[in-house]
């Protein structure tokens, strides 16, 4: 068995959801019940019915057909499901459209259909600066990039999120973004978001996807580990700047859009 979130094998039973024995992942912390355990083209928002879901769905503009694709293509891949709902993706790209978005920077991208949903939305002369793990689903990702004529807005760099915006605040001069995507790792949320502020010009968006962690931010000392607090920490922090209006909305695993004063 492993993790549907970051494909790890460390596993522990953990009680039982709804007469069904629960797991919990060691290394992420990700609890889930094997079978009910969705692809992400399927996943409901957290909290929403399955039936009001599907509503949501028939009525929405559908998924590109090549986000779907990309999707589908790189699944089994380790860390895959750690990647925003297809949902999260067009709500990401239609917020990027409609503020004219030219500069845009992403911080963690596993099957990075969301990259590729980012890049779309940019105009011919827009940049994606972006981050995350190699490996064969990259491959793959870059092929799409290329085929869909988006390749040349996106500068990719494989290392963390944290080294990125280091790198990208040590330059001279330093250059801001309209746009700063989070998904990276849920733990260092927190360090993310010091850092990346400070990238963001006035009126630009910050982006964060799964602040809600499937609910276990309403009891962080419950669960006690490092990827509950960091998102509990992260949310806490977001709400509290007053350099920022933020609003925290239920698609997929929780988002949270903020607007720099």
């Amino acid at each position: 068995m492993k993790c549907p979130n970051c494909q790890s094998t460390k596993i522990r039973k953990h009680g039982f959801y709804r007469d069904k024995q629960r797991y919990q992942c060691k290394d992420c912390a990700r609890q889930f019940v094997e079978h009910l355990t969705p692809h992400l083209h399927q996943q409901a928002s957290t909290g929403v019915e399955d039936g009001i879901d599907r509503y949501i769905k028939s009525i929405s503009t559908p998924a590109d057909d090549t986000l779907i694709n990309l999707q589908q293509a790189t699944l089994e891949y380790p860390l895959s499901q750690m990647q925003p709902t297809l949902a999260q993706a067009q709500l990401i790209a239609m917020l990027l459209r409609s503020t004219q978005a030219v500069r845009v920077l992403e911080l963690g991208i596993f099957s990075s259909y969301s990259t590729l949903a980012i890049s779309l939305a940019l105009p011919p002369a827009g940049q994606l600066i972006s981050c995350g793990v190699a490996g064969k689903h990259l491959d793959i990702a870059r092929n799409c990039w290329q085929q869909c004529g988006v390749a040349d807005r996106i500068d990719f760099h494989i290392g963390t999120g944290l080294e990125l915006l280091d790198e990208l605040l040590a330059a001279n001069p330093v250059m801001y973004f309209d746009a700063i995507v989070i998904s990276g790792l849920k733990y260092q949320y927190p360090q993310y978001y010091d850092r990346a502020i400070e990238l963001l010009r006035p009126q630009g968006l910050t982006i964060a996807t799964d602040v809600l962690w499937q609910g276990r931010v309403l009891n962080p000392d419950t669960y006690n580990d490092e990827f509950t607090g960091g998102l509990d920490l992260f949310n806490r922090q977001l709400a509290t700047d007053p350099r920022v209006r933020v609003t925290v909305l239920p698609i997929g695993d929780g988002m949270s859009i903020a607007t720099k004063l």
